[in-house]
C-alpha cells in the first residue's frame, strides 16, 4: 500500500494489539471489563476494536486464493521435476480430484469460519456499547464484512452452518441449504446499506462503504440462479447503477496502476481493497509463486522466487498483442534490471507459454532441473513485484472489487434478460472496459452484434486474471467441467461445482452434512 498509512491502518494495528496479537482469539478479561464509561466512543476507538475483522481479510489472498484459482483455466501449477509436487495438491486442484481431506479445502474452511467467528465476537462486544451514529455505522460495517465472508464461503462450499452470534455453549450448528445462506447474505447487505458511509477517502479505504455493499449485492445477484435457483438480473442492474451513478469511481487510465506496490486509497477504480505491507501487514506472497528464480535479478528482489504458478496456453491465447492487459504477462526472453539477457545456471531464461511437455509416464510433471519444464508457462505480474518486499511479503494492496467488474456485471445482466436496462446501455458499459484495453484501436470495441455472452465471458478472463472471479464465472457460464490443459472434460461431475465440507470439520461437528456427490 502507499506509505502514507491511513488512520484505519494504524487503528487496525492497534486492534491487533488489543486483541492479543490474534485475528480470531480475544482477551476475554479485557473485553468483559468494558463498561458504559470505557466502551469505544470515537470513530478511532471503534476502528481499533474492530481491527481483527479486517486483518482476518488477509487470508483472502492465501488459501482462499488457491482454492478459487487452482482448478480454473487461468492457472496451472505443474510439477517441475522436484519442484511443486507438494503432496499432489496442485495436481488435484487442476484435475478436480480434491477430497474432503485436501489441505487447501480444509485450510480455507478454517480461515473463513474463523473470520466469521471474529465478526460475531466483535458484534457481541459492540452491541452493548451506548447508541450513537458511530456505533450504528460500525455495526453495519462489521455485518457487511460478515456477509462478505459468508459470500466467499457460500460460493465455494454451498451448504454451510449459519452462525450469527458469539455463543460459548455446547450446541453445534447444523448445515443450512445454500439458498438459505444466500437469503441471509442478501438480507444483511440490504438492511445495512443505509448505515454505511458514502464517502470514498483515505478514512474509508479498506472498510465497507455503501458502494461496496451495492457492488457485492450485484455480484451475489449475478449468481443468484446458481446459488438459489432464481435469476435476479434486474437487481444486478439496479445495484450496478447505484455504484456507477454515485460518481465516486472511475476507471484507471493505466490498467495496471491499481495493482502496483504503491497502490492505495488514491486509486480511482477499486471499491474495496485489502491492505498489505511488507513490514506491517504481511501475507502477499504472490510474486514468489509466479516468478522464475532468476527474476530476482529482473525485479531487484532480496530473495529468490519459487517458480511455480503459470497460466495455461489456451488462457494466454485470449490476449491479443494490442490489448494493454497482455502487459501483465512475462514470456519470451527475460532480462535483468539493467537490460541484459537473463541467465540462470548457465541457461538462457526464455519463458515459453506453450512449453508444457509431460515427462514420459507422467500426467502432471513437465520436467526437471535446467530443462524447459522450469521455463514453461507465461507468468502473471498483474500485481507487480515489489522490490521493497521484506521477509517474502510484498506491499501491493489486493483489490477485491472494482468498477470494471460493475460495468461488466451490468452488461451481462442486460444480455441475460434484465428489463431495467437496454442493449445500448449494455454496449456502453462493456465498452468502458474494452475501450481502455484497446486505446489505440477503437475498432476492437464491441458492436451491437459482437457483444454476446460468449464475448462477456472472454472479456472477464482478460480483465480479471488472479482476481478470484474465474471459477465463479466458469460455473455461471457452464464451463467448469470443460477440458483444460491436462484435465479431460468431466461433464458428469457437476457436483464439483462445490467443494466438499472438510473431513476435519465434520469430525468436530457431526451436525454438518457432506455436500452431494462426495463420499467422505
Amino acid at each position: 500500500m502507499k506509505r502514507n498509512y491511513s488512520k484505519l491502518y494504524l487503528m487496525v494495528a492497534l486492534g491487533l494489539t488489543l486483541a492479543g496479537q490474534s485475528c480470531t482469539k480475544f482477551d476475554d478479561k479485557m473485553y468483559s471489563a468494558y463498561t458504559e464509561d470505557t466502551f469505544p466512543k470515537t470513530p478511532e476507538q471503534f476502528v481499533a476494536v474492530t481491527g481483527p475483522v479486517y486483518t482476518s481479510a488477509r487470508g483472502y489472498f492465501d488459501n482462499y486464493f488457491s482454492l478459487q484459482t487452482g482448478g480454473a483455466d487461468e492457472v496451472v501449477v505443474p510439477t517441475r521435476g522436484g519442484d511443486w509436487f507438494d503432496g499432489g495438491k496442485w495436481r488435484d486442484m487442476h484435475f478436480h480430484t480434491w477430497s474432503s481431506s485436501h489441505e487447501v479445502v480444509s485450510n480455507t474452511w478454517d480461515w473463513g469460519f474463523n473470520a466469521i467467528g471474529t465478526c460475531n465476537r466483535v458484534l457481541s462486544i459492540l452491541e452493548n456499547a451506548p447508541d450513537s451514529d458511530t456505533k450504528a455505522q460500525t455495526l453495519a460495517e462489521i455485518k457487511v464484512m460478515r456477509a462478505w465472508y459468508y459470500y466467499l464461503m457460500m460460493d465455494a462450499y454451498g451448504n454451510l452452518p449459519l452462525v450469527t452470534s458469539f455463543d460459548t455453549g455446547t450446541e453445534l450448528p447444523s448445515t443450512k441449504p445454500r439458498a438459505e445462506i444466500y437469503d441471509f447474505i442478501v438480507k444483511e447487505l440490504e438492511e445495512n446499506l443505509a448505515n454505511l458511509n458514502e464517502e470514498k477517502s483515505e478514512a474509508t479505504y479498506a472498510r465497507p462503504t455503501k458502494w461496496f455493499a451495492h457492488a457485492l449485492l450485484a455480484k451475489v445477484y449475478l449468481n443468484a440462479q446458481v446459488y438459489a435457483g432464481t435469476a435476479q438480473w434486474n437487481k444486478v442492474v439496479e445495484h450496478s447503477n447505484a455504484v456507477i451513478n454515485s460518481g465516486k469511481y472511475s476507471l484507471e487510465a493505466d490498467f495496471l496502476a491499481q495493482f502496483k506496490p504503491d497502490n492505495g486509497s488514491s486509486s480511482t477504480e477499486p471499491i474495496f481493497s485489502i491492505p498489505f505491507d511488507a513490514t506491517r501487514a504481511g501475507g502477499n506472497t504472490l510474486f514468489l509463486r509466479v516468478l522464475h528464480y532468476a527474476h530476482r535479478q529482473t525485479f531487484e528482489l532480496s530473495t529468490n522466487p519459487w517458480n511455480g504458478w503459470s497460466t495455461q496456453p489456451a488462457y494466454f491465447d485470449y490476449f491479443e498483442n494490442d490489448d494493454i492487459r497482455k502487459q501483465q504477462w512475462l514470456y519470451g526472453q527475460q532480462y535483468t534490471s539493467t537490460g541484459q539477457p537473463l541467465v540462470y545456471d548457465n541457461v538462457n531464461i526464455v519463458i515459453d507459454p506453450y512449453g508444457f511437455n509431460l515427462l514420459p509416464g507422467s500426467d502432471f510433471d513437465i520436467g526437471g532441473a535446467n530443462d524447459g519444464g522450469r521455463l514453461a508457462g507465461a507468468r502473471c505480474i498483474k500485481y507487480y513485484p515489489d522490490k521493497n518486499q521484506l521477509n517474502n511479503n510484498a506491499g501491493n494492496d489486493v483489490v477485491v472489487m472494482r468498477l470494471a467488474d460493475v460495468y461488466l456485471m451490468k452488461a451481462e445482466a442486460i444480455l441475460r434478460g434484465a428489463t431495467n436496462g437496454n442493449a445500448g446501455e449494455a454496449l456502453t458499459a462493456a465498452n468502458m472496459v474494452r475501450g481502455r484495453a484497446f486505446p489505440s484501436t477503437p475498432s476492437k470495441q464491441f458492436t451491437a452484434s459482437s457483444l454476446t455472452l460468449d464475448a462477456i465471458y472472454r472479456e472477464r478472463a482478460l480483465e480479471f486474471t488472479f482476481e478470484l472471479t474465474r471459477r465463479t464465472d466458469m460455473i455461471r457460464f457452464g464451463r467448469w467441467e470443460n477440458a483444460q490443459l491436462f484435465k479431460p472434460a468431466n461433464a458428469a461431475e457437476t457436483y464439483k461445482r462445490l467443494f466438499p465440507i472438510p473431513a476435519k470439520a465434520r469430525a468436530n461437528n457431526n451436525n454438518l452434512t457432506q455436500n452431494p456427490g462426495y463420499t467422505n
